[in-house]
C-alpha cells in the first residue's frame, strides 16, 4: 500500500516538474512581457497629458489601444489633483500684502473627467468613454495619476490556482504619475471651441502602430497601402456653407523636406457633425520632391489660419499628428 501511494506521488510530482512548472515558467514570461507593454503605455500617457496640459479623446483612445495589444482586460482609474491656493485661516487679520496661502489640492476622479464612469476595457472596446466636453484641461503645477489592474485571469494565475489556493489574479497592477509642465492647451486646436466657439481637429484615421525609437506612426513608401493616408477633419460652429470647398483649396500634406506640399486627392463627408474625411496619395513618380536627398520625411496635416469662419473670430491654424514616411523598411529613423 505504502508503495503504491509513493508511486502515485511520484507520478504527481513528475508532472508537475515536467509539464505544468515549464507551462507554468512559459506563461509567466508572458504575464512579464504584457507588464512591460502596459508599463510603457501607462508611462507614455501619463508623460504626454504632463508635457502638453490636457487631455483630449485621441490621447485617451491611443492609452486604450496599447493596452488592448497585451490580450488582456483592465480597469483604468484616473485621477487628476488640480492645484488650488487659499488664505491662510491661522494668518488673522493680516495686513495687504502680507497675506499667506495655503497649497490645497482638488482630486478629479473617471466620473469628473468622463461622460460615463470608465469600466474595464478589452481588445474589442465594447463601449466609447467620451470625456466631458471633448478635453480636460490641467494647469502647470497640477498632478495626474493612472493606475491599471488587469481583469481577467492569466493562463500563469490560473496554473497556479490549480496547485495553490487564493491566488491573486491581477498580475498586472500599475500605477503612475507626473506634475503638469506645461499649459500647451491654451495654443491648441481644441481649445478654440472655448476660446471662439469653433472647434477645428485633424486626426490620422489609419495611423500605423508607432515605433518605438520616435513614437510617431511609420509608414513604408514601396508597400502601395502605405501611400494612401486619410485624415478625419472636424470643425464645427463654422459660419460658412463652403467648407468643403475651403478644407480641399487649402489643406496640404506637408513635409519638413523643403517644397514638400502634397494637395488632397479626395474628400468627402463623414458620419458625425462637421466631419470631413481628406484622402492624400503618394504619387511614385514624384520621390524626389517627397524626401529629397534624404531617405525619410516628416509629414503633418496642415490647414492655415484664417481659412474657416467662426462666429466670433477667425480659427488659428491646425495641424495633425506628424508620420513618418520611409522608402523601405530598412532605413532607421533617428528619434525626432
Amino acid at each position: 500500500m505504502k508503495d503504491t501511494i509513493s508511486m502515485i506521488l511520484a507520478v504527481i510530482l513528475l508532472v508537475v516538474l515536467l509539464i505544468i512548472f515549464p507551462l507554468y515558467n512559459y506563461f509567466e514570461r508572458q504575464d512579464d512581457m504584457s507588464y512591460n507593454v502596459a508599463l510603457k503605455a501607462v508611462t507614455m500617457f501619463v508623460d504626454e497629458v504632463a508635457k502638453n496640459g490636457y487631455l483630449d479623446q485621441t490621447m485617451y483612445d491611443k492609452f486604450v489601444q496599447r493596452l488592448a495589444t497585451t490580450g488582456n482586460t483592465y480597469s483604468i482609474e484616473i485621477e487628476a489633483q488640480k492645484r488650488l491656493l487659499t488664505t491662510d485661516p491661522d494668518n488673522a487679520s493680516p495686513s495687504v500684502g502680507d497675506e499667506t496661502y495655503i497649497e490645497q489640492y482638488k482630486s478629479y476622479f473617471n466620473k469628473d473627467i468622463f461622460d460615463e464612469e470608465t469600466g474595464s476595457t478589452s481588445v474589442i472596446v465594447a463601449r466609447e468613454n467620451k470625456l466631458k466636453n471633448d478635453a480636460f484641461f490641467l494647469d502647470v503645477g497640477d498632478k495626474f495619476y493612472v493606475s491599471i489592474k488587469n481583469t481577467n485571469t492569466t493562463m500563469a494565475s490560473a496554473l497556479l490556482s490549480s496547485l495553490v489556493s487564493s491566488v491573486p489574479s491581477d498580475k498586472i497592477n500599475i500605477s503612475y504619475g507626473a506634475t503638469i509642465q506645461n499649459n500647451n492647451w491654451e495654443n491648441t486646436t481644441i481649445s478654440q471651441l472655448y476660446q471662439s466657439d469653433i472647434l477645428v481637429t485633424i486626426n490620422l484615421e489609419n495611423p500605423n502602430l508607432p515605433e518605438e525609437n520616435n513614437g510617431y506612426p511609420e509608414y513604408v513608401f514601396e508597400t502601395p497601402q502605405d501611400r494612401i493616408l486619410d485624415f478625419k477633419v472636424r470643425i464645427l460652429n463654422a459660419d460658412e456653407n463652403n467648407v468643403a470647398e475651403k478644407i480641399t483649396d487649402n489643406i496640404r500634406l506637408v513635409g519638413t523636406e523643403p517644397n514638400c506640399y502634397i494637395s488632397p486627392s479626395s474628400i468627402s463627408t463623414g458620419t458625425d457633425e462637421g466631419e470631413y474625411i481628406i484622402k492624400f496619395v503618394l504619387d511614385e513618380s514624384k520621390l524626389n520632391n517627397y524626401f529629397a536627398d534624404k531617405e525619410y520625411n516628416v509629414f503633418e496635416c496642415f490647414l492655415p489660419a484664417n481659412v474657416i469662419q467662426g462666429n466670433f473670430t477667425k480659427n488659428a491654424s491646425a495641424n495633425s499628428e506628424k508620420l513618418v514616411i520611409k522608402l523601405n523598411n530598412t532605413i532607421e529613423v533617428p528619434e525626432i
